[in-house]
């Protein structure tokens, strides 16, 4: 499991479109100073599952995918905001 510190995180909401019909949504949050910021808030109704389970893992991965875009995108902002390891 990667342990690497990022201050998004990223809640799936799985919709149910009609019965036997799921898309995917998500929504992806920011922590810093003790404040939550929303940044992203996904729907991908563009394509549909044919179970609730499969539209809740289309949503974690690609919630995942954009907050990994973004961790990175923020190190290369602020290299000094390196997360410290503990031995």
């Amino acid at each position: 499991m990667n342990q690497d510190f990022t201050p998004f995180t990223v809640s799936v909401y799985p919709i149910q479109q009609e019965p036997g019909i799921w898309f995917a949504s998500y929504m992806i949050s920011e922590y810093r100073g003790g404040a939550e910021r929303v940044v992203a808030n996904v729907s991908m109704r563009h394509v549909t599952h044919g179970s609730e389970a499969k539209a809740k893992q289309a949503a974690r991965n690609a919630g995942d995918g954009v907050v990994a875009h973004m961790g990175r995108q923020s190190f290369e902002r602020h290299p000094t905001n390196l997360p410290t390891q503990c031995v």
